[in-house]
């Protein structure tokens, strides 16, 4: 299995023009040797889109900097967990969404780098969707392990408590006037409210966007599958095409 591992790292290091034959060819070679659930694992492989295939040569040219990102997601995520639950996690949460955009913006200008070493349009949507893509995919499993691995086949939707990386919090000294002392418990009391209702805003808009992102998921997979089918059937088609002029060749001689 470590070989086949290893074999997987090197199908996604390839070129993004060579990745459907290569993949084709290492799942004949599996099933040949009698690994039929290797090989059926490796042509399941969908192959990565433009966006996917850059951010992958972002994970092993610079590692220390996707490993940066995945950090400050974690810090984020936790940070907006606490906010949910009415802790005060502002500050923090405002640091590590700052973090995040600084280091999303530097990852996506090495993309641009990336795109036209290989001859490959670095055009505005795409790079928007390489800054998406990496936002999305440090946020939870499987992006996260499939970003350190330099292993994503296509767009990750955002989804679950990535949905609110981008949320202002009000400045410190711009919120309500305070209480007077004798209505603090008052005060609190409605904070405690009004967070609650907040909460509960929140994790239904976090399901609403989990189902979208899901179906959006199924629907990417199944296109990608169509592609890569009708692929691998056009490249059957041209090899009997190669030898069919071979053989008429032959007779012509």
């Amino acid at each position: 299995m470590a070989t086949v591992e290893r074999e997987i790292d090197e199908l996604f290091d390839l070129p993004l023009d060579k990745f459907t034959a290569a993949r084709n060819e290492l799942a004949k070679r599996l099933k040949r040797d009698g690994d039929a659930e290797a090989a059926e694992q490796v042509r399941s492989l969908p192959k990565p889109s433009v966006a996917a295939w850059a951010v992958n040569r972002l994970a092993r040219r610079d590692p220390e900097r996707v490993r940066s990102l995945l950090n400050v997601a974690a810090r984020l995520r936790s940070a907006q967990e606490r906010s949910l639950k009415g802790e005060r996690a502002a500050d923090e949460l405002r640091a590590a969404q700052a973090e995040e955009r600084e280091i999303i913006r530097g990852l996506t200008r090495s993309a641009q780098e990336v795109l036209r070493e290989a001859d490959r349009p670095a055009s505005g949507t795409t790079l928007e969707r390489v800054s998406s893509l990496l936002r999305a995919a440090a946020v939870d499993e499987p992006g996260r392990t499939a970003l350190r691995e330099g292993r994503l086949t296509g767009d990750v939707e955002v989804s679950g408590f990535d949905a609110f990386a981008g949320l202002r919090l009000p400045v410190k000294g711009r919120g309500r006037g305070a209480a007077p002392a004798g209505d603090d418990l008052a005060e609190r009391r409605r904070q405690k409210r009004e967070a609650e209702q907040r909460r509960k805003r929140l994790e239904k808009r976090v399901r609403e966007l989990t189902a979208r992102a899901d179906a959006a998921d199924r629907d990417a997979a199944r296109a990608r599958k169509g592609a890569d089918e009708a692929e691998s059937v056009a490249e059957e088609r041209r090899r009997e095409a190669d030898a069919a002029a071979a053989e008429l060749a032959e007779l012509d001689s």
